[in-house]
């Protein structure tokens, strides 16, 4: 569509260019012909003003052609001037875009120019573009997890996982983290909640059967079980009362004990190579089975199918939080001037670091395409976008000469008597 466009809008130029050069000549012709007739009928006047515009005309087109070509073919000094000086002429106009166009202080000043940001949001009040914004990114993250699906992106995410997972020090994040949890003897609450929860289940009627065979369950004399089975009440109200009495006594045994085993554990974690080479071992094993693969791909595949069979639904979650947080970024935008400067900030600053990081490379391709171009091409680029204009200059030099040559004739004659 654009190379169809292009031809079409040069097609228009060489028919305007064409017109023009004929207009000009055209006046030339007039000029030729009123003169002829001013020197027939001895008209002074009307033969002055002709001869000067003859000569206006000639001059103007001598100078717009030696812009280009050599007039007449013949190589002139100072003509062709465009393409004996096409290095310097790209040169020029390299400097002229990067330094006028993409400096830092232009772009700068264009954006302070136009608010981004306000734009965006006066755009974003309307429902539609709100909606319409959303729907393009549901469309684009669905697009996006489709894509993925592929042999190649699995076997990536895997390989991608199983190096993550095998870069970790087993020991020594188990060491952290446990050391982590027995600052401040947080680890307290780990043996005071699981005390107190299992009172709660040895307390709880709906385990009276198996609380009850488990106490009778220390002998296997049914003399003696039958012996047992009236004290389990108490057994189990007494149990109940001490583990209760210990969960809320930090002082005593058990917490001390449990607090030495955490200690030599971590400990251990810390120092003992054999724990460290063997914890090590076990995470190479188990990244080394096939059903790890198999399982990340299948956590891959789940997941890449709940994102597309909800984006699919009309109560879509996923959509719901789109279209939730373009709304909120709309009334961010209305309300939070700090949101908007924030916006534009940014803009501003990606794009003066895009300009600058760039505008060496625009440089050299200004450079590069005009090197590309031969003589002749680069002649007609510019003759065919430039040319139209510059026929005016042949026309002005016509009419304006013919009217210089009017008035030096009239004050010749008036000077002469």
């Amino acid at each position: 569509m654009n190379d169809i466009a292009t031809a079409s809008e040069n097609t228009t130029r060489e028919r305007d260019l064409a017109r023009m050069k004929w207009i000009a000549a055209g006046l030339l012709g007039l000029a030729a012909c009123l003169y002829i007739l001013g020197k027939l009928f001895a008209l002074g006047y009307l033969a002055a003003f002709a001869e000067a515009a003859m000569i206006g005309a000639l001059a103007d087109w001598f100078a717009v052609v030696a812009l280009f070509r050599h007039p007449l073919g013949i190589p002139i000094p100072h003509t062709a001037i465009v393409t004996r000086n096409k290095r310097s002429i790209a040169d020029s106009l390299a400097d002229f875009v990067v330094g006028q166009f993409l400096s830092a202080e232009v772009i700068a000043q264009r954006l302070k120019r136009y608010d981004a940001a306000l734009q965006l949001s006066q755009w974003l009040m309307l429902t539609d573009n709100r909606k319409r914004v959303a729907g393009y990114l549901s469309t684009g993250f669905i697009y996006g997890v489709k894509a993925l699906d592929d042999r190649r992106i699995h076997d990536f995410i895997a390989q991608a996982t199983r190096s993550k997972l095998q870069s970790i020090d087993l020991s020594g994040l188990l060491a952290g983290s446990l050391e982590l949890v027995t600052r401040g003897e947080r680890h307290h609450k780990i043996l005071h909640g699981g005390l107190n929860r299992f009172a709660d289940y040895v307390d709880n009627p709906d385990n009276n059967e198996t609380i009850s065979a488990f106490i009778k369950g220390w002998s296997d004399n049914a003399f003696v079980q039958s012996m047992i089975e009236p004290f389990v009440p108490t057994i189990r109200t007494a149990v109940v009362n001490k583990l209760r009495a210990v969960a809320e006594d930090e002082t005593n045994g058990l917490y001390r004990e449990y607090n030495e085993q955490v200690q030599s554990y971590l400990q251990r974690l810390q120092q003992d190579p054999e724990l460290q080479a063997w914890m090590n071992a076990q995470k190479e094993a188990l990244l080394s089975r096939p059903e790890f693969a198999a399982q990340i791909e299948l956590l891959w595949d789940q997941l890449r199918e709940w994102v597309v069979l909800d984006l699919s639904e009309p109560e879509s979650v996923l959509a719901g939080k789109i279209t939730a947080l373009v709304d909120q970024l709309e009334s961010q935008l209305v309300s939070n001037e700090a949101v908007r400067s924030w916006i534009n900030e940014q803009i501003q600053a990606a794009l003066i670091q895009a300009a600058n990081a760039n505008k060496g490379a625009v440089g050299d391709l200004i450079r590069e395409e005009f090197a590309n171009w031969d003589d002749k091409e680069m002649v007609n680029r510019l003759e065919l976008y430039l040319g139209r204009d510059l026929q005016y200059i042949r026309i002005n030099g016509t009419l304006v000469g013919g009217l210089f040559g009017l008035a030096i004739y009239a004050v010749t004659r008036l000077i002469g008597g």
